[in-house]
């Protein structure tokens, strides 16, 4: 129960405590049969939510997708390596590496999704949205679109320390299936390299910039008709 001052006057509810969860993907379709997906983070129900929007749009009639994940900024890989799973066909899609040499390789088995892609990104667009990007291209199903990233391949462990601080380390690297760290390459660089102006990055950023003046959908609207 809550107790609300309003006006000088005092009010009780009765309010039902639970998580509050924000949608992770949202998805529509564009002109010429092109689905537009957009991910905003790779935490959880990130792989569920998403993977039920592409059957859903091929179930519509959807005959190419364009992933956004600009301003994404990463989460769980396992969330990632999932989707990759989903949209790929049989090979590695992900590797790391801890300072002590363990190496961990994520797989694909052979079924997939045979459509035409597209994945948008930006300056903003970091960890495992990098190399969810980076493998959809790797395995030439798909053409990168935006502008360059900064390339964050490593991974970190937290610890907790007595004064309720923490420090959190890196301790290891991050893999694209062909073996790419992009911490050591700069990033990921787009196919198409479209830099935005600034007040168009700024809608963006803000969600004001309506589809059909955002010129990163465009040119992957033109790449894939």
């Amino acid at each position: 129960k809550m107790t609300i001052s309003r006006g000088g006057e005092t009010i009780e509810l009765a309010v039902k405590r639970k998580m509050v969860e924000t949608p992770a993907v949202e998805a529509q379709i564009l002109e010429s049969g092109i689905a537009l997906i957009t991910i905003y983070n790779f935490n959880e129900r990130c792989a569920q939510e998403s993977i039920a929007a592409v059957e859903d749009l091929i179930g519509q009639g959807a005959d190419a997708l364009i992933f956004d994940v600009r301003g994404n900024p990463g989460g769980y890989k396992d969330e990632m390596v999932q989707i990759l799973d989903y949209l790929l066909p049989e090979g590695d899609l992900f590797r790391s590496v801890d300072y002590r040499g363990k190496e961990t390789v994520d797989t694909s088995d052979a079924n997939c999704v045979q459509l035409p892609m597209a994945v948008l990104i930006n300056g903003n667009t970091y960890s495992a949205a990098e190399f969810f990007a980076a493998a959809l291209r790797e395995y030439d199903a798909a053409v990168i679109i935006g502008e360059q990233t900064v390339g964050k391949g490593y991974f970190q462990t937290t610890y907790s320390l007595s004064d309720g601080s923490a420090v959190a380390l890196s301790i290891g690297k991050y893999y694209t299936p062909k073996g790419v760290n992009l911490s050591e390459v700069g990033g990921l660089t787009p196919d198409v390299l479209l830099e935005m102006e600034d007040e168009t990055a700024a809608a963006l950023y803000y969600s004001a910039l309506p589809r059909e003046e955002d010129p990163h959908i465009r040119a992957a609207i033109e790449k894939l008709t």
